[in-house]
């Protein structure tokens, strides 16, 4: 597992150094003075907000590369997944706006593996070990909840008529254009098979968990578990564009697996699991041990909160440890409803003469019609979880925002056709039942210009 989360690093690092300028400078479209105004809680920190400029963050980014390496190859292994985690969470903070589930997975994987023994194998650093150590204290159990705790609280949550009614929950999702993939178009051509298979997603979303939580060692009953984890995610990966969501649910799950299933890889371990004697620090064990338990019933708070039938609230000072530690949470995925509100925009550009001109196809007029595959138009699920985002009415503040960046990086990328303004504009086109959808509203945005967006 540890391999596998230092590799999700590094491709998150990369997806989001392609637009570095974009999510994480000043120039950008998330300015530092505004970080604090909006989504920003009591908590919360960031080292990546002290500068604004394109080559802080650059070093940042650097920085991060390299003690993710450090965390793949197993050096200082400890060490690696504290600072790896602090980077993880700094860079979250930085924008708010391009997250999803999955980095709340990765970003907790990582807080649970700094009291697991995962630089033990398969590590530069095994080679100091000269015995193979227990596995299980409270954070191996902390983290065997978070796993489950996905999929537990997402059925919990999956209340509504299109999982338990007429079985639409797939049809809904795959409605979606900003999300369709090629094997999303083929399924969405076939409706019985889209009821068939929101009840077997509902079934297993139910077993995964009670089969990770069971008190066993049956190895068979671990490696089912992991075997309709990988099983579910990759369907919702090959046929929904989520970006890294899939990979990272499959590939923190990992540690589940048997550990029958490693001792056949230990000739890389670069250690001899001979029977020997190691110290131990009892008060060391019992205070990370008390720790996790705490952390542990936070987090079951901090996930029974979103029930409609729990009516507890955290205090304030327990609200400052999660949201310093970065604990928060949510497995809301595709429920308690499907998302029906889909659509695209449009960005109309106006010279000084007033000539119209199409700025994201860069063409002399305005291609208002539907793109054939909608979803190609995102350069990463970043940008598609923007997009996505500023649909939303309580989101609105980032509407101008994009615009300005947009209207900004057109003139600068063509200074021989420079823009005055830019209109933003969505067509909303909302999903209903038997592949019909609502009349196609045209919203406008957000209306800026040259003088605002300089």
């Amino acid at each position: 597992m540890r391999i596998g989360v230092a590799l999700v690093v590094l491709c998150d690092i990369i997806i989001r150094w392609q637009d570095i300028g974009a999510f994480f400078t000043d120039n950008g479209l998330w300015p530092t003075k505004l970080i604090a105004n909006f989504g920003w809680q009591p908590g919360y920190w960031s080292f990546h907000t002290l500068n604004g400029s394109y080559g802080f963050a650059t070093l940042l980014f650097c920085l991060h590369t390299l003690v993710a390496l450090l965390l793949l190859v197993g050096y200082k292994t400890r060490l690696a997944t504290l600072l790896v985690w602090i980077f993880t969470i700094s860079l979250h903070n930085r924008n708010l706006f391009i997250l999803q589930s999955g980095d709340d997975l990765l970003r907790l994987t990582l807080f649970w593996a700094l009291f697991l023994p995962w630089g033990n194998a398969l590590s530069l650093d095994a080679k100091k070990y000269r015995s193979k150590p227990k596995h299980f204290n409270i954070a191996t159990l902390g983290y065997l909840f978070l796993i489950a705790s996905v999929y537990i609280f997402t059925v919990l949550l999956k209340n509504s008529s299109e999982w338990h009614g007429d079985a639409s929950a797939i049809y809904y999702a795959l409605s979606l254009d900003q999300l369709r993939l090629p094997l999303g178009d083929w399924l969405y051509q076939h409706p019985i098979l889209m009821q068939y298979l929101t009840k077997v997603v509902y079934v297993v979303e139910i077993l995964i968990p009670i089969l990770i939580l069971l008190p066993t060692k049956n190895k068979w009953v671990k490696l089912s578990s992991v075997a309709l984890l990988l099983l579910l995610h990759i369907g919702i990966g090959s046929t929904l564009y989520v970006g890294l969501f899939y990979i990272i649910n499959i590939t923190t799950a990992l540690a589940i697996l048997p550990s029958e299933f490693l001792d056949r890889f230990k000739f890389l371990a670069l250690s001899n699991f001979e029977k020997a004697k190691r110290k131990s620090f009892t008060v060391l064990k019992y205070g990370t041990n008390t720790f996790s338990a705490l952390i542990l019933l936070l987090c079951l708070v901090l996930n029974l909160s979103y029930m409609p039938w729990y009516n507890y609230e955290l205090d304030k000072p327990v609200n400052l440890i999660v949201n310093t530690l970065r604990l928060n949470q949510f497995w809301g995925m595709f429920s308690p409803h499907i998302m029906k509100e889909d659509g695209w925009y449009l960005h109309e550009g106006y010279t000084s003469e007033g000539k119209l001109w199409d700025l994201y196809y860069d063409l002399p007029y305005i291609y208002s019609e539907k793109p054939e595959h909608l979803v190609k138009n995102f350069k990463s699920d970043r940008w598609r979880k923007l997009a996505e985002n500023m649909q939303r009415d309580d989101y609105t503040f980032l509407r101008p925002l994009y615009c300005k960046y947009f209207l900004k990086k057109w003139n600068k990328k063509h200074p021989k056709n420079k823009m005055e303004s830019l209109d933003f504009i969505f067509f909303q086109e909302d999903s209903d039942a038997s592949y019909k959808t609502k009349p196609i509203k045209r919203k406008q945005y957000c209306f800026c210009t040259i003088y605002d967006g300089k």
